[in-house]
């Protein structure tokens, strides 16, 4: 990590996708949960650090769309997801059953947990859902964004884990974080 920012509570939550393809996912989480939709990121920042501050100084309630991916360079951090961790801002990865299927999920989620990012949990866009293959794969989803029930339990899940990670501390690398 290059910089040093001064840490601050949430007020927020940030969202990724594999290559930057949320598509919908941002509008839609935005109105289940009630939170004010920013518009997307979708370039490098000359200064990162002072936008991230600014997005943290936001009134409480909001969702940030990265049309980029975690993994992809930013002035002053390796990468997005590093600028994530250090700042300490709680991020959902969504990814579309595609991306599931071709390890994408798997591998994004590594990332982020690679730099200790707060991470909400993942959210499953389009395809088929099933509560028990996902338990299986052993990564923290939260639900899919699709139907009506499907989105129901998904808002409640989310709700808590963005409450959750408020307080919750940085969890080190090498322990699973869900």
């Amino acid at each position: 990590m290059t910089n040093s920012p001064e840490f601050s509570t949430n007020s927020g939550v940030f969202l990724v996708a594999p290559a930057g393809r949320i598509g919908t996912a941002a509008a839609e989480l935005a109105q289940l949960c009630q939170w004010r939709l920013l518009p997307d990121w979708q370039s490098d920042l000359a200064d990162s650090n002072r936008s991230l501050q600014a997005l943290m100084a936001e009134p409480p309630g909001w969702l940030q769309p990265l049309a980029l991916d975690p993994g992809q360079s930013v002035s002053g951090w390796d990468c997005w997801a590093e600028a994530l961790g250090a700042w300490r801002i709680p991020t959902c990865l969504v990814c579309s059953d595609t991306d599931r299927a071709a390890g994408f999920a798997r591998s994004h989620w590594a990332l982020l947990r690679h730099y200790r990012v707060p991470l909400l949990g993942m959210i499953q866009l389009g395809g088929d859902w099933s509560p028990a293959d996902r338990r299986s794969e052993g990564l923290p989803w939260l639900g899919q964004l699709g139907d009506q029930e499907a989105s129901a339990e998904l808002r409640l899940r989310l709700i808590a884990a963005s409450g959750a990670a408020v307080a919750a501390p940085p969890a080190p690398a090498s322990m699973p974080s869900h």
